[in-house]
């Protein structure tokens, strides 16, 4: 039976996240707290597992709800406390009541309510101020500091924690303590995949890094590309990329809600143009041109830093350093939920081969940090992770994309076809000091009818002096070379060549090669 289920949020294979004890003792002081997480973060599953350290602890009662009443009024929400809290005040009753009976009950305890959903919460009949969630709360908070430390307070949520606080005006989101969970690192995916070990067959560290790089660490994608190799013998680098490229399609009503947790267009757009200025920054962006990005075109009145906490709890950038340093240092996570997906729209198959492999080589180098093992002196991950990042990449693009096709004499990293052409393409990823020399011959190599355009991606980590030259000297002894001009001012490719040679079957070979040093910055 496969252990992993995606979809749910009692999983049956789980990591225990950090800072589960801190936020556990604080709320059984009577402290209050907001989890700020996007779509598929593990609200829920952290919240259990707070739910479970207190239920540990003597002299606390812990309370889940996982949901609002059907029925979302005053009434109803305190009706349902009533019920959780094994309280039977008479009718009519209001919070204060329910809440004094039950402290009443459990005299030497404290009371922890931990509510998931916080944005249902925030739906109103007619207005926002209207919405039920608002007076519920209001009056949960008026009774956490009367009674203060017996009872506490946790709510999870995404955007609509931001209607609470600029439209509700919301008491309770006023003084709670901002919670954080981040995406899993590779320790943590590891301890999620044990289930792989503990039946005799690991998964290999070029599959970890694999499933680390598509899904960005984002549990819900973490826990769905285990599902999708639970299956299979021998899992490799080609099973995580037909996985994650298979759930581009097939769970695109999870991308749109994972979207809409972050950037709601009914509230604000600013968290969608915030990624996009640190996309197209390199990384570095002002606080005047983030301000500019959050610019009030909704309900929501953010800021810059709240647009990049959404960004944050959704596990889509990571910032170095602080929010205070200007220009803000942040940089894209390595994810299928990163990469582009407006594709060139060039005539020929070559030109957009080169534009589309631009486009997602500057996300790459954005991502830089991601392509790197934290352990072993943070070397880089083997080509066929590199490989698997642009085959989801092409496939976003619309490329029809074959893993380690048989093409010619060999079998080349990707095999891609352009949507309404019938032109291949063929693409070799390199790290360079790794048998790079004979890459151009390699690539001519594959060459076979049909195919029209080929590229090579030449990585490194290192700063090598006059690579360019050095690249030309070693690996292009050919004539029928030429340097092509940067298209970008920013752009992170280091050179550009494109190369002709004749085939040992008198076939034209044009094959466009890319160098790029992928910056170790964390």
């Amino acid at each position: 039976m496969n252990p992993y289920n995606w979809r749910g949020n009692r999983p049956q294979v789980e990591v225990e996240r950090s800072g589960i004890d801190a936020v556990a003792l604080d709320l059984k002081r009577g402290g209050s707290g907001v989890l700020l997480a996007g779509r598929g973060m593990g609200k829920s599953v952290f919240l259990r597992q707070v739910h479970a350290r207190l239920g540990a602890m003597p002299g606390v009662v812990p309370v889940f709800f996982p949901g609002p009443p059907e029925e979302l009024t005053v009434h109803a929400c305190v009706r349902t406390l009533a019920r959780r809290l094994g309280v039977e005040p008479p009718e009519p009753f209001d919070t204060q009541e329910v809440i004094e009976t039950a402290l009443a009950m459990h005299a030497d305890k404290a009371i922890v309510l931990i509510y998931d959903e916080l944005d249902r919460y925030a739906q109103g009949s007619s207005t926002p101020a209207d919405a039920p969630g608002r007076h519920f709360f209001n009056g949960l908070e008026v009774m956490r500091r009367n009674h203060e430390p017996r009872l506490g307070i946790l709510a999870a949520g995404s955007i609509g924690v931001f209607l609470f606080r600029d439209v509700l005006g919301s008491s309770f989101i006023a003084r709670a303590d901002g919670v954080r969970i981040s995406p899993f690192d590779r320790e943590q995916i590891r301890e999620l995949a044990r289930a792989f070990s503990e039946r005799g067959a690991p998964l290999t560290e070029p599959v970890l890094d694999a499933v680390a790089m598509a899904s960005g660490g984002v549990p819900a994608l973490v826990t769905y590309g285990l599902e999708s190799l639970w299956p299979v013998e021998k899992p490799a680098e080609v099973d995580v990329a037909e996985a994650y490229a298979a759930f581009q399609i097939r769970h695109r009503e999870f991308l749109r809600d994972f979207q809409k947790a972050f950037a709601d267009p009914d509230l604000s757009e600013a968290p969608r143009r915030v990624l996009e200025l640190i996309h197209e920054s390199g990384g570095l962006a002002s606080h005047e041109q983030l301000r500019r990005a959050c610019q009030s075109d909704g309900v929501l009145r953010l800021r810059f830093d709240d647009a990049l906490d959404l960004l944050q709890a959704a596990g889509l950038i990571r910032l170095d350093g602080s929010m205070r340093t200007d220009p803000i240092q942040a940089r894209p996570v390595a994810s299928i939920l990163t990469l582009p997906d407006v594709p060139s729209r060039a005539p020929d198959v070559r030109r957009r081969l080169c534009e589309d492999l631009e486009r997602l080589l500057s996300r790459m180098h954005a991502a830089g940090a991601d392509f790197f093992r934290p352990a072993k002196g943070k070397e880089l991950v083997p080509e066929v992770v590199f490989s698997t990042y642009l085959a989801l990449g092409f496939d976003l693009l619309g490329w029809q994309v074959e893993r380690e096709a048989q093409l010619g004499a060999g079998r080349t990293d990707l095999k891609l076809r352009a949507a309404g052409t019938g032109g291949l393409a063929v693409v070799e990823v390199k790290i360079w000091g790794r048998r790079h020399a004979d890459v151009h011959h390699q690539v001519e190599s594959y060459w076979a009818s049909g195919v029209v355009a080929g590229a090579v991606v030449m990585l490194t980590d290192h700063e090598i002096s006059d690579w360019p030259q050095a690249y030309r000297s070693q690996c292009l002894t050919i004539e029928g070379v030429e340097a092509v001009p940067g298209s970008e001012p920013r752009s992170p490719i280091r050179a550009q060549f494109a190369a002709s040679s004749t085939t040992p079957d008198g076939m034209l070979a044009r094959i466009d090669h890319f160098l790029m040093r992928i910056p170790r910055r964390s």
